[in-house]
């Protein structure tokens, strides 16, 4: 069975759109065997994200649809993803749409990031100060506000790339950074993983 992914991502333009789709298929691309590779539509706003899954989950009944937003904010592993999503954003799941093809970034997709500081050191190069980055290893649990500050810092020398932009630099990283680690630091992640690798078996 085909996958459709609809993510939160790539603005209103095109070209940002392009970007967020290239990042997260060379993301997939690294732990999903060839020829089995979801399909990334970037959605733009996270409303338009629920939207254009509401409106896939009628289209296309003959494939797995996964909406993938941010959480914004700390999921209580006792709430189930759209308990969280009801108190987030007063959503209710749309006609079709169920725990299995519901999956977050904790609490953002930036979070994704503190997981490789290595991949992050490399690619911004000289003056790239890894000590601004949060020292806590549970990705999850660290605030959308203090991930992007600490990006912000750690880059804020950068000879190269300069400091870190979420519309200049997000999805070049997204594209350069290993699942694997992802996966280890963010039981969210590794979820998404799971049930992506699940489809392409």
């Amino acid at each position: 069975m085909s996958v459709r992914i609809y993510v939160e991502g790539g603005g209103n333009t095109g070209a940002l759109k392009s970007e967020c789709r290239r990042g997260f298929s060379q993301f997939f691309a690294k732990f999903i065997p060839p020829g089995k590779q979801p399909k990334v539509i970037a959605c733009g706003s996270r409303n338009e994200a629920l939207d254009d899954f509401s409106t896939a989950l009628r289209q296309y009944p003959g494939e797995h649809i996964v909406l993938l937003v941010d959480a914004e904010a700390p999921v209580n592993p006792k709430k189930t993803i759209w308990e969280h999503l009801k108190q987030q954003d007063g959503w209710a799941p749309p006609s079709g749409a169920t725990e299995d093809n519901t999956h977050l970034m904790v609490q953002c997709m930036e979070s994704w990031f503190l997981a490789d500081p290595e991949t992050l050191a490399g690619h911004y190069g000289q003056g790239f100060q890894e000590s601004a980055l949060p020292q806590n290893r549970n990705i999850e649990d660290i605030a959308k506000s203090a991930v992007l500050h600490a990006l912000e810092s750690a880059t804020r020398q950068s000879k190269t790339k300069g400091k870190y932009s979420k519309g200049g630099h997000s999805f070049a990283i997204l594209a350069l950074i290993d699942p694997n680690k992802v996966r280890r630091a963010s039981r969210h992640a590794e979820r998404l993983a799971v049930t992506l690798l699940q489809f392409s078996s």
